[in-house]
Parts: C-alpha cells; sequence; structure tokens
C-alpha cells in the first residue's frame, strides 16, 4: 500500500476542504494510506483576522521569517507522495507553511520524494510558488506537479470581498450583490478532478508527464497582467516596506505599531490607485512584448527552475 502525506495549514478551513477532496481519488481506490498531517502554530493566527494583526503579519510574510510550530505528529516520515497545500500571505507562502517548508523535519520528509503543490489563494502566487519551487529543491524533493484553485472574481471586486471574508469569517454575499468570496463552492468541491489524474500518473510511474497533463485540464491557469505586476511590486515595493517595518523590530512590537499603520494606509492605495494604472500601462505595451508574455506563460504554468 502506498502512502501519501498531505501537509497544509488552513487557517480558514478553506484549505482543508480542498486537500480532503483532491484526495478522494486515492481513497476510494483503497490502495493507499492517506495521513493528513496540519501545520500547527504554537502561536496561532486567529481567524477572521483583526485589521491590525493582517497587517502585522506582512514584514514576516514576504521576508519568509518563520513562526514556531509544533512538529508534525507521525509515526513514521517516509511517504511514497508528498502532498504540500498553502495559500498565500502578501505574495509569499502562509507564514506557518513557510515555517514547515523551513524544518528540520522538511529535511527528513521531502528528501528524495515526488511532491505535489496545492494552492488555495487569491489571484497572485507565481512569487510564493518561485520561492516554494527553490525550497523543495534545496530538500532534495522533486516537485513533478502544481495545481492552483483561486477566486474567480475580477481583481477590484476581489479585493472587497476577500477583505469582508478576512475580516468577518463570513462567506456569504458581501451586500446582497457581491459574489460569495474565495474560491467558489463547485471549484472545491471538483479538485479531485486533479487529484484523479494524479492518481493515474502515478500509479503509471509518469510523473514526469504529470504537469503537461495537469496543464491541459487547466489546473494552473497564468495571468499575464498580474503575474508581471506581483512579480515588481514584490521586489519594488514589498521587500522595501518590510525591510522599514522590521527595523522596528518583530512580530507585535510596539515600536513598529506606527510603520504597520503607515502601511496598513498605502496598502489600499496601491491597489485602487496605482494597480489601475499599471494595468493601463501593461495594457499599452503588451504588444511590444507578446514572446516574453508567452515564455512566462509556459515557464510558470511548470514545475521546474530557471
Amino acid at each position: 500500500m502506498k502512502k501519501i502525506l498531505c501537509v497544509y495549514y488552513s487557517q480558514s478551513g478553506q484549505l482543508t476542504q480542498i486537500v480532503k477532496n483532491f484526495t478522494k481519488p486515492f481513497e476510494k481506490s483503497g490502495n493507499y494510506s492517506i495521513t493528513f498531517a496540519p501545520i500547527e502554530p504554537v502561536n496561532d493566527y486567529k481567524f477572521p483576522w483583526k485589521g491590525y494583526n493582517f497587517f502585522d503579519a506582512f514584514p514576516e510574510s514576504v521576508n519568509h521569517i518563520p513562526c514556531e510550530i509544533r512538529p508534525l505528529n507521525l509515526e513514521n516520515e517516509d511517504f511514497d507522495l508528498i502532498i504540500f497545500a498553502y495559500s498565500v500571505w502578501y505574495m509569499s507562502p502562509a507564514i506557518p507553511s513557510n515555517s514547515f517548508i523551513m524544518s528540520d523535519q522538511a529535511k527528513r520528509i521531502f528528501k528524495n520524494k515526488p511532491v505535489i503543490t496545492l494552492l488555495g489563494i487569491r489571484n497572485m502566487w507565481v512569487v510564493a510558488q518561485e520561492y516554494i519551487k527553490e525550497k523543495v529543491n534545496e530538500l532534495g524533493g522533486n516537485l513533478v506537479g502544481n495545481i492552483v484553485l483561486q477566486d474567480r472574481a475580477e481583481n477590484l471586486t476581489g479585493i472587497v470581498t476577500i477583505s469582508y471574508f478576512l475580516f468577518t469569517g463570513k462567506k456569504d454575499r458581501f451586500l446582497g450583490f457581491f459574489p460569495k468570496p474565495g474560491i467558489s463552492d463547485k471549484d472545491i468541491a471538483n479538485v479531485d478532478l486533479f487529484g484523479e489524474i494524479v492518481k493515474n500518473y502515478f500509479e503509471n510511474n509518469m510523473l514526469d508527464k504529470l504537469q503537461e497533463e495537469l496543464v491541459k485540464a487547466k489546473a494552473v491557469k497564468i495571468n499575464s497582467y498580474l503575474s508581471t505586476v506581483e512579480r515588481m511590486a514584490y521586489k519594488r515595493v514589498f521587500l522595501k516596506w518590510a525591510g522599514f517595518i522590521l527595523k522596528k523590530g518583530g512580530p507585535n512590537n510596539p515600536s513598529r505599531k506606527k510603520r504597520v499603520k503607515m502601511f496598513a494606509y498605502y496598502f489600499p492605495f496601491a491597489i485602487l490607485v496605482i494597480a489601475p494604472i499599471e494595468y493601463i500601462f501593461f495594457l499599452i505595451f503588451a504588444p511590444f512584448r507578446i514572446k516574453t508574455i508567452k515564455r512566462d506563460k509556459e515557464y510558470f504554468s511548470g514545475v521546474k527552475l530557471k
């Protein structure tokens, strides 16, 4: 019987649903032993978020600074396939997810093992996934597949709905007419279709061709504008803001409170004012970047490092 490990951190519970539905084809076959191993921070990030706490998590997220987590409670650390599911905070893996990937336990578990990444996100993820690619490679793992489930709402609409969800914990229609926040129930329910693809390729020893099939099945979709903007924003804006805040200390440090609040005002301004302007420039110059856009789409759809 093949052994599968699912490692994930689910703050709201949404990612737990995704993981459980994804593994249904493996469970139904009866030929697999599946271990679900949620990552547990010693001091968890409460959901729904409080405003200040949400922004106070920004610098540690961006700079991949780990929090203290409990070791995964595993009887045996030898598995045949690893499913690493994570969400994205500020264009980076959620702090608890990153904390695990940096741990000594991850070194033992990932070494020489095939790894599937399974993302549940709003809409920006390529920067986080590039980081995870590098970490899996450093750990000696073999990243063979990537699946991304994301909020289908248009960018600005999604900002409104996800903010409503993050700060209230409610997943109904904000004001009665906005779409429901987060990943749709239909997409969460149908993620088992991708699980079936992974199972078939795993059983036939064809994991080297898995990602190509997942892309055909639309398990990964690249938005050229968003992938371009997030890469620029991460390097030019997020890293600088994070460094500016960290100069005043770590999480919950009163000395950095003023700078965190400054970022809290800047963040919506950047989304509502700067981002639309960048979108206009993207559209203007896109015809001159067709080859670059195509190359980026092909690369970010895959699982290999440049």
